[in-house]
């Protein structure tokens, strides 16, 4: 996997974390693809397996696990899920592997569900949601990611205000907008020139002009 396009190497060695945990669910950790897999095929097939899944890191490492076991998980997880309900881990594992759906299982609306605070996205191993919005490709997660920018706008200049800690704030904002340069419409290109004339970050300035041209570019493809 790798780190997203736009992450600058002027910033902070802690936002570097922060942006590489962004994209890697399994940094810093030695994942064996092939062993992961066996696992969750082994959970699949008997619940009991599954405080290995958890004391292996066998979930984090299934989430960042190679494409070519993408048959293997999406058929354990379709069994996973059906099995445990929409609560599983393997929603953000099949997710990171473009699945939209699984099944009678939402996994797009799934993963808009599951918690995120861009003022706090740093510590962290996982996908974060704009990512896996991103890897799923629905367009609709363009919008998604929007609403959730425009209501942190308001607790940011708070934040920003008690002169605590920005950083997460600026890698959110950075790795999202290369997301919704992907999903994003028209719509969503008028807002990332609009936040880029707003902030004086000059990276996620920079983050919100690519996506907005890398929008103009797929939208004048006949």
């Amino acid at each position: 996997m790798r780190l997203p396009a736009m992450v600058r190497p002027a910033l902070v060695a802690s936002f570097l974390l922060v942006a590489l945990v962004a994209k890697r669910a399994n940094a810093g950790l030695d994942c064996d693809g092939a062993t992961a897999i066996k696992q969750l095929e082994a959970f699949a097939a008997d619940k009991t397996k599954a405080d290995a899944m958890v004391h292996d890191y066998t979930w984090i490492c299934v989430e960042g696990i190679d494409e070519r076991f993408k048959a293997r998980v999406e058929k354990a997880c379709r069994t996973i899920l059906d099995r445990d309900g929409d609560g599983s881990e393997c929603v953000t594992a099949v997710a990171a592997l473009g699945f939209g759906k699984l099944g009678d299982h939402d996994i797009f609306t799934l993963v808009t569900r599951l918690p995120e605070n861009p003022l706090e996205a740093s510590g962290g191993i996982g996908y974060y949601n704009a990512a896996l919005l991103e890897k799923i490709g629905d367009p609709r997660g363009a919008q998604v990611l929007v609403d959730i920018w425009k209501a942190t706008i308001p607790k940011a200049d708070v934040r920003e205000k008690k002169h605590w800690e920005m950083a997460s704030w600026s890698g959110w904002r950075q790795y999202t907008a290369e997301a919704l340069g992907k999903l994003g419409d028209a719509d969503t290109k008028a807002f990332l020139e609009e936040q880029a004339k707003a902030t004086k970050d000059t990276h996620v300035r920079d983050a919100c002009n690519d996506a907005a041209a890398a929008i103009a570019k797929r939208l004048a493809k006949p």
